[in-house]
């Protein structure tokens, strides 16, 4: 979001004094310069929706970057006049509005970043881990969420009497577009490797229902399942792991903090 939401801002400063450079009037330069990123921003929208919330705040950025740009160029040449302090109350309050509106749509999809929970946040209940923030999604009520809730208890109740031992290794430092080697290691009740089971995880971000990736691993040792795995992109992901062997079946998440690329 960063890229298109900065990026846009800096080609509409690039585009604007690129007109000015071709003789363009002050007008038509913040016109051009603030339509043009619109359109071109709504179009790639079209493919990858990223949400209302997103765009609403792209077009602020943009249509304020434009008017502001053309406030400024609205000073006759050769005029060394300090700029009134009316435009100047604008531009802070839009820069300040952007960096608020910006870190606040970060916060709502991946969480608080981890350096920052552990600094400000107590550690989750009941144990030593950092707080997890990132929205987990809309909580239902009513019937049919007691249902759900039954439903899960149930599983999980089910889950804990296989009696199954599942380790996953691989996911400790992932980094945005860099292959790393996922290991599921199961094994049974008894502790021997738990073979011939159906192993898959899904790649999704905090709060989406539609899962990014959906990676089958594959049994290359008994009772070990591996698969390569590429986090596209840095922040707050899940990746959630399934086991199903006959009619049982083991389910876990782990979060993942993913770093930048570097």
């Amino acid at each position: 979001m960063f890229e298109t939401l900065f990026g846009g801002a800096l080609a509409i400063i690039v585009l604007y004094y690129l007109l000015r450079a071709f003789g363009v009037s002050n007008y038509w330069r913040g016109v051009i310069s603030g339509v043009v990123p619109v359109i071109g921003y709504l179009g790639l929208s079209t493919s990858n929706w990223p949400g209302g919330d997103v765009i609403s705040m792209h077009m602020a950025v943009y249509l304020a970057t434009a008017t502001v740009l053309t406030v400024i160029g609205a000073r006759k040449a050769g005029e060394k006049k300090r700029l009134h302090w009316g435009p100047k109350v604008i531009m802070i309050f839009f820069l300040a509005l952007f960096v608020i509106d910006g870190t606040l749509l970060v916060v709502s999809g991946q969480g608080v970043p981890q350096a920052v929970a552990k600094w400000i946040l107590p550690p989750a209940k009941k144990t030593s881990q950092t707080a997890h923030t990132a929205f987990s999604g809309v909580v239902p009520h009513g019937e049919e969420a007691a249902k759900s809730i039954n439903q899960f208890l149930a599983s999980t109740d089910k889950q804990n009497k296989l009696g199954w031992n599942v380790s996953v290794a691989g996911l400790e430092n992932v980094a945005a577009g860099r292959q790393t080697s996922l290991a599921v290691t199961a094994k049974s009740a008894d502790g021997q490797p738990l073979r011939g089971a159906v192993a898959a995880m899904a790649l999704l971000r905090p709060g989406m229902a539609q899962a990014e990736q959906i990676l089958d691993l594959v049994e290359t040792d008994p009772g070990v399942y591996r698969t390569p795995v590429t986090v596209p992109q840095s922040g707050g992901w899940l990746a959630a792991i399934r086991l199903q062997r006959s009619n049982d079946r083991y389910e876990v998440q782990q979060h993942l903090d993913v770093a930048a690329k570097q």
